[in-house]
């Protein structure tokens, strides 16, 4: 593979790692946090959230899917190409899995006619949605770690 294009997959590469783990720990940070602080009540703040929460799942669905061809071409091992694809398959597996069962519970647990029981299911529900955006995003900052150690030249004194 050519110098040029070996930049072009890797500018590619970091581009698709720190939008990830960027978009990420902003919605993790600020935009959850603030939503639920600035806005007239949970349910307006969970019409916010939740949008942007199916956005960044299918951004690591691709994201996952584009990294692990990016780290195949570059060369980068076996670990690189399939952590990201495990991180993609779990965005899918809350995006496609999780989420309907928290939307199909919201009006049980939180409209006029909630019920404690409907409640308890929503919160259990939320509880592995949170497990898993955990997951993902750790997974995503380990990916960046390990990829700096595949581009940092290795001297003699730090080997």
């Amino acid at each position: 593979m050519g110098q040029g294009m070996e930049t072009t997959l890797r500018s590619l590469h970091w581009l698709l790692l720190g939008g990830w783990v960027g978009s990420w720990m902003f919605f993790a940070l600020v935009l959850a946090r603030v939503a639920f602080q600035v806005l007239p009540s949970a349910e307006v703040a969970g019409r916010l959230i939740s949008p942007t929460l199916a956005t960044l799942h299918w951004y690591g669905a691709v994201a996952g899917v584009a990294l692990a061809g990016l780290a195949g071409l570059l060369g980068r091992g076996r670990l690189l190409v399939v952590l990201p694809l495990v991180l993609a398959a779990a965005c899918l597996v809350s995006e496609l899995g999780v989420t309907p069962q928290l939307a199909a519970l919201r009006d049980l647990a939180f409209g006029p006619e909630g019920n404690v029981a409907s409640a308890a299911e929503y919160q259990r529900f939320h509880g592995i949605s949170m497990s898993i955006f955990s997951a993902v995003l750790l997974g995503a900052i380990a990916l960046v770690v390990l990829h700096t150690r595949r581009e940092t030249p290795q001297t003699a004194d730090s080997a």
